[in-house]
């Protein structure tokens, strides 16, 4: 049923897993397009309480996968990748049962941008956060919303605009990530933990909570981020960006 990503059920918690762990977990539309099924699998599952979303490998997604940019030759079928990206962040926002997003390694660009979707973040010590869109010609459409009341304006402008990283212990410390881990094997036993401690309390009132935290995470500035993003995508810029990132070779810009 799934290639790129699997679904299990344990104990009252759903995970999901990218399993692209060879590419880093790199978001391809294969992997988009799995990702938003088994969200739906998911969440229609009456024995999956709790949402678990996470990766394998060292790496819990590298973004966009440039390749599959750069190998395209119109621009409405770049933006098509990005468009599924916004889709699949669109729906975690909209996941009705409680999210755990569970950092198993660095997250980069796309990567990065899913975590502010979670309930509850938990990582793996020596991970690090990168918001890296803008060396490759995008924007980061959701990291200045729901980024800025966390991080202020001006560290989200420098990690946006310089793709300076964030690291695990940097976002730990200012509550961005709740909780930190020194191994993915603890990393899981921490999740299934907290998994746990929510199932012990009333459903009505966890479903109150969640419904709160989505509020707060409601903004159309998110449609404009994404809007953007999609613009973007269309451009030469992003195009011959992507080229670059193949050829492994630092994009040039003219100012």
């Amino acid at each position: 049923m799934y290639k790129y990503v699997s679904v299990t059920i344990e104990d009252g918690i759903g995970w999901v897993v990218f399993r692209r762990a060879d590419k880093l977990n790199a978001l391809n539309s294969e992997l988009l397009e799995e990702a938003l099924r088994a969200l739906d699998d998911v969440e229609s599952r009456d024995d999956a309480k709790i949402i678990v979303l996470t990766g394998e490998g060292k790496v819990f997604s590298a973004g966009a996968d440039l390749s599959e940019v750069a190998r395209t030759d119109k621009p409405e079928d770049a933006e098509k990748l990005f468009s599924n990206i916004v889709r699949l962040v669109k729906r975690l926002l909209d996941v009705e049962k409680p999210l755990i997003i569970a950092l198993n390694g660095d997250a980069y660009g796309g990567g990065a941008e899913l975590i502010w979707t979670a309930d509850i973040i938990l990582s793996v010590e020596n991970a690090k956060l990168v918001w890296a869109e803008a060396r490759w010609g995008y924007n980061t459409p959701i990291l200045p919303v729901l980024g800025t009341p966390i991080l202020g304006p001006s560290r989200t402008a420098l990690l946006a605009m310089t793709i300076e990283p964030l690291t695990a212990r940097e976002a730990h410390h200012i509550g961005l990530i709740a909780k930190l881990v020194p191994d993915q094997q603890t990393l899981r036993e921490e999740a299934k933990r907290i998994a746990r401690a929510i199932m012990e309390n009333s459903p009505q009132a966890i479903r109150s909570i969640k419904k709160l935290l989505k509020l707060a995470k409601t903004s159309n500035l998110i449609e404009l981020g994404a809007s953007e993003l999609q613009r973007l995508a269309r451009g030469y810029e992003a195009r011959e960006a992507a080229k670059a990132f193949i050829e492994k070779k630092k994009p040039e810009y003219k100012w």
